[in-house]
């Protein structure tokens, strides 16, 4: 160290100190407790014993169930797990709230031994492979609208997108299984970089503006998310390159595992291509970078605003607790693994996700990650939400280096600190310094929380307050869910079920509301009707008669045929047609007509094949006299001399 630098370091050590015996805190402890306590019902399941927390982190494969779902109704329903996963589940988190229990030091043990935490994670890859080959195959194969096909990407990304939490989980587990079942779930995603940046990079430097995954002040997450997938995959390749040199190897080697992951992404690719066709790869990448973005974004929220301390040029203080936002939420925890209690995480990487901790006086979001997505994509209300939350956390790192005490109690968190954890403990070694690493001799804090809370003392957890009252709140849910579906039922409100090629018995709208009702029935049929007017085959029927009447008819009985609610006035189609010798020629001829029109109006195959099908299965009625085809000029001479009757 030069003379220089050792004077500017001892200088900058006098003002901390200075500023730290002028320590006041400058916000009311009550501003604290303000963001500490989530509201809501504030039910638990961490106390609640293994099996059903083994059980409840199941619910992180329904978003994948809900994109196959919405693909096959169709319509606006391909866009329901997009929905669901950035306007239900943060609706959710609000009104559950948050679970902020803490495992015993028996109850941790009994968690971490088991296996079942691990089943759990292993459904993921297969799942994610099932669910991204439906969607290639179903982009391909469905003559879908552009709105269907971003729904059904989108939901697919999402999906995708979520399932972060067990990826995350897996890639820091030193289990083959556990760990290869993460990194081929990124090939799916086409990010396959990112877990050698995550452990080696993210882990080492976040926090600081070393990392490009942990975002300051005033970043905007459109600007920063690209800016980071950018970044991290520079900064992945510099991290093999390192790990391969200290193993005699040079970067280009077959053994980088970067581009070993990229070609896993191509050979998928290409799997994808040779079974569904080219229209399948525009899905495959979208759905991809989908994922990949919300992986990112995610990266945006959990580090907001919050620095480490430089202790010298380029070298900061060791991870901990107050580095990383924390968010107790219990849904949200759920279908992510626990990633939410990230303070502890990066703290103690090591730890498997389902014990890790979560404390109030961490930092703390304002709801779960679902949420804090959603909200960052607004950025000025999201600074607005977030920017006093970062000076309050900055005020109480300014507490605890003065004083030693956050809001005013002993150091509430528990001893031991791993930023670096992974499968490859050799190569931790090249990227974590060794006094960083300090064993912990509890799971539990030498503050007693739980003590603290029965005493009334402040700025403690807030498991456990009002707990009567929460009930009382969830069973007064339930029972308004359940009499506001009465009342509904009551009015005789009734579920209309469609048979799909695909899938058999399942509820989708009816292919009235798909046709959009009466108002996209009537300018449908009017184009259908021109066209029976103005083609010989068929024009000679129309002759002489009541246009608008006829014409209202038609729409009466298209309405009525596709399962709306209107009454049809008309003869039947049988009295309509009996004499008319309509031939095999014209009764085609009808059929190019309502699929013409039905195309010029926007409709995608599924509706025409539908429309067709009713068409078809009434050509006993329309054609009661069937001959063999006849030439154009002799279908016209026949229909000159028989007439449509009134409709």
């Amino acid at each position: 160290m030069t003379p220089a630098l050792e004077e500017k370091l001892h200088a900058k050590g006098k003002a901390d100190a200075v500023a730290q015996d002028n320590f006041v805190r400058k916000h009311d402890l009550q501003e604290f407790e303000s963001i500490q306590s989530h509201g809501g019902l504030g039910l638990s399941l961490t106390d609640k014993g293994l099996l059903l927390n083994v059980l409840g982190h199941f619910s992180a494969y329904l978003p994948s169930a809900l994109c196959v779902l919405g693909a096959v109704w169709g319509g606006a329903w391909t866009w329901l797990t997009f929905v669901v996963g950035w306007v239900v589940v943060p609706i959710a988190d609000l009104i559950l709230g948050a679970d902020s229990y803490n495992l015993t030091e028996e109850e941790e043990k009994k968690f971490a031994e088991s296996v079942w935490f691990r089943v759990v994670t292993w459904f993921h890859f297969p799942i994610q492979v099932a669910t991204v080959t439906f969607g290639a195959y179903w982009v391909a194969t469905h003559d879908l609208t552009w709105a269907e096909w971003l729904g059904v990407t989108f939901s697919i990304g999402t999906a995708e997108g979520f399932g972060i939490g067990c990826v995350h989980e897996l890639i820091h587990r030193p289990g083959t299984v556990d760990f290869v079942s993460g990194v081929l779930s990124l090939c799916w995603s086409n990010y396959g970089h990112f877990w050698i940046e995550h452990l080696w990079g993210h882990h080492r430097n976040v926090a600081s503006p070393l990392d490009p995954a942990s975002s300051d002040v005033g970043d905007n997450v459109w600007t920063f998310v690209p800016r980071c997938m950018w970044l991290s995959f520079v900064e992945a390749w510099g991290i093999e390159a390192k790990i391969l040199k200290s193993r005699g190897k040079g970067a280009l080697s077959v053994d980088n595992r970067i581009l070993q992951a990229y070609a896993v992404t191509a050979l998928v690719a290409g799997a994808y291509h040779q079974a569904f066709g080219l229209a399948a790869l525009p899905f495959f990448f979208a759905q991809g970078f989908i994922a990949a973005w919300i992986v990112d974004n995610t990266n945006y929220i959990e580090h907001y605003g919050l620095r480490r301390k430089e202790v010298s040029p380029g070298v900061y203080e060791r991870v901990g607790w107050l580095h990383a936002w924390d968010t107790p939420e219990l849904l949200s925890n759920s279908l992510l693994f626990k990633i939410q209690r990230h303070p502890d995480h990066h703290t103690n990487a090591g730890r498997p996700y389902q014990v890790l901790r979560t404390y109030p006086q961490a930092p703390t979001l304002p709801t779960g990650y679902a949420g804090m997505i959603a909200l960052s994509w607004f950025p000025p209300l999201f600074w607005y939400v977030m920017d006093w939350r970062v000076a309050l956390v900055k005020e109480q790192e300014r507490e605890f280096r003065a004083t030693g005490t956050l809001l005013g109690n002993a150091y509430p968190f528990p001893d031991g600190a791993q930023a670096v954890y992974s499968f490859d403990t050799e190569a931790d070694k090249l990227f974590i310094p060794a006094d960083y690493v300090v064993r912990a001799s509890s799971n539990q804090p030498a503050f007693d929380q739980y003590a603290a809370q029965k005493e009334g003392r402040r700025g403690v957890s807030q498991y456990g307050r009002n707990r009567g009252s929460r009930v009382a709140a969830l069973l007064a849910l339930v029972l308004a869910v359940v009499g506001g579906a009465a009342v509904y039922g009551g009015f005789g409100a009734t579920v209309h079920v469609q048979t799909d090629r695909a899938v058999r018995a399942l509820p989708r709208p009816t292919l009235f509301d798909r046709l959009g009702g009466l108002e996209g029935i009537r300018p449908l049929v009017s184009s259908i009707y021109a066209k029976h007017t103005a083609d010989p085959l068929t024009a000679a029927w129309f002759e002489g008669k009541n246009h608008p009447v006829v014409e209202e008819h038609v729409v009466e009985f298209f309405a009525a045929g596709t399962g709306g609610d209107v009454t049809y006035t008309g003869q039947s189609m049988l009295d309509v047609h009996r004499g008319m010798q309509i031939s095999g020629e014209a009764f085609l001829a009808v059929q190019d007509h309502v699929l013409t029109s039905l195309a010029e109006h926007g409709y995608g195959q599924s509706v025409k094949d539908e429309v067709l099908g009713i068409l078809f299965s009434l050509r006993l009625e329309i054609l009661p006299d069937l001959k063999p085809l006849v030439s154009a000029a002799a279908a016209a001479n026949k229909a000159a001399e028989v007439t449509v009757g009134d409709l």
